[in-house]
């Protein structure tokens, strides 16, 4: 449908009003005229802000190079001891600070830290160039102990950086405390201090590496870097595990399962108790005298883990105990100690070690000892058998190496036990049993004390 169309309307003589465009068209034109003049004066406004804001920019700008110089030039003329920092800040420190003596590979908790001997962990300076002075204020620099990740420096670098160092230090864990309590500052004397009062409350089991190490730094500002010291890593345990602890050096009357390998009521163990093999003084022996019968009793052990028992065995001290067993056919006199391993021999007035024998010679009498059934050579006494040949032979020859040959077929006729006892030097012979290893045989073993 069309729209309609408006009625015109008629002025007072009936003729239609006459609209006037042009009119409002010059008003559109001349306001819009008024815009465009209002816009190109707030762009030369802007442009002439421009210009001036440019101006003042580059003129601070300017003036920044020549302001910064003597800014760093009056701090470097205020702090040398910077400036030689920068310079030396990719060379290695000149001082370090180390620990001279060495943690167990084992520590337990709420127990004092020491060393292997039980002795204070010391800490002291280290410098690069040893003919150059330690000033006096790092000689009683304040130092700090912490506890580090068992992973740092795992590459056994010989630097690091301060932020390498402290981004290794151990965070306690939430409800259980700090890792490492007591005396933890301490003050260095004439470049030495000792860690006298500090123990491991946490074990070391919640690190990536299962492991800790002691790390120690300087405190106090000195103007150069000192490096760090830090301990090999070991691991920290809980004390209720410390009944079970290996010796690292075992004793002769240690338990057996004390040994490395051996666990306590293990198949090791029981096999062994099984065969009266209860210390390592029991187990040594049947390693000199029968060296396969103890291998079949470990006989599920690999031979990774028999040498690793064997070897860790062998590092207890037999003691001052020394036997010797006279072979009256060949006039050769054997020496051996607690554990019936041989350490010496003499035959007729020559005495020579018995690693200094040709190896021919070794097997010839290998072959002459076991002809009187007895096979086994080590070592040797490089006197006649009296209180002075003794005392030499045991202050020359105390630590005696382990001989590959076998202890077999054992039975020894005659043997002699020389104790030393500082108290006496008189000769006192004593007479008893050896029991039934001897039966039959109608001798004796002579003690004699001097």
């Amino acid at each position: 449908m069309p729209p309609k169309r408006r009625p015109e309307v008629r002025g007072g003589g009936g003729e239609p009003s006459s609209p006037q465009p042009q009119a409002v068209l010059k008003k559109r034109c001349r306001s819009f005229d008024l815009e465009i003049r209002g816009c190109r004066h707030l762009q030369e406004l802007a442009a002439s802000c421009f210009h001036r804001i440019e101006a003042a920019l580059e003129s601070a700008i300017s003036r920044i190079p020549e302001e910064v110089t003597k800014a760093v030039t009056s701090f470097l003329s205020h702090s040398p001891s910077f400036c030689r920092t920068l310079a030396d800040q990719n060379q290695p420190p000149r001082y370090k600070l180390r620990f001279t003596n060495c943690l167990s590979n084992e520590v337990f908790t709420k127990k004092g830290i020491c060393d292997v001997n039980g002795e204070p962990l010391k800490i002291s300076v280290d410098v690069s160039n040893q003919k150059e002075a330690i000033s006096r204020r790092l000689l009683s620099a304040k130092i700090r102990v912490v506890v580090l990740d068992g992973d740092f420096n795992k590459n056994d670098q010989e630097c690091w950086t301060s932020d390498e160092f402290t981004n290794h230090i151990v965070r306690p864990r939430d409800k259980v405390g700090a890792v490492l309590t007591g005396e933890l500052e301490l003050r260095l004397k004439n470049g030495e201090a000792y860690l006298h009062d500090a123990t491991f409350v946490d074990n070391s089991k919640f690190t990536r590496s299962g492991k800790f190490r002691l790390g120690v730094m300087v405190i106090d500002d000195l103007g150069e870097r000192v490096q760090e010291g830090i301990t090999e890593p070991f691991v920290v345990k809980d004390r209720r595990g410390e009944g079970s602890k290996k010796h690292e050096i075992p004793s002769l009357d240690d338990d057996v399962w004390r040994l490395k390998k051996i666990s306590k009521d293990g198949v090791f163990h029981e096999a062994l108790k099984g065969s009266s093999i209860l210390n390592v003084k029991d187990f040594l022996r049947l390693y000199y005298t029968d060296e396969q019968a103890l291998r079949k009793i470990l006989v599920k052990a690999t031979d990774k883990i028999w040498t690793t028992i064997v070897d860790h065995a062998k590092k207890c001290d037999p003691g001052r105990e020394l036997y010797y067993f006279f072979m009256e056919n060949h006039n050769v006199v054997l020496f051996f100690n607690s554990v019936y391993q041989i350490v010496g021999v003499k035959q007729g007035d020559h005495n020579i070690p018995f690693s200094d024998l040709d190896k021919i010679v070794q097997v010839l009498l290998w072959y002459r000892l076991r002809a009187s059934k007895v096979s086994d050579t080590k070592g040797f006494c490089s006197k006649s058998l009296c209180s002075t040949c003794v005392k030499d032979f045991i202050s020359t020859n105390h630590s005696y190496k382990t001989s590959k040959l076998g202890f077999r077929n054992v039975l020894l006729k005659r043997v002699i036990v020389l104790l030393f006892c500082t108290q006496s030097c008189a000769l006192e012979t004593i007479v008893f049993s050896f029991g039934s290893t001897f039966a039959g045989s109608g001798r004796t073993i002579e003690k004699i004390c001097i």
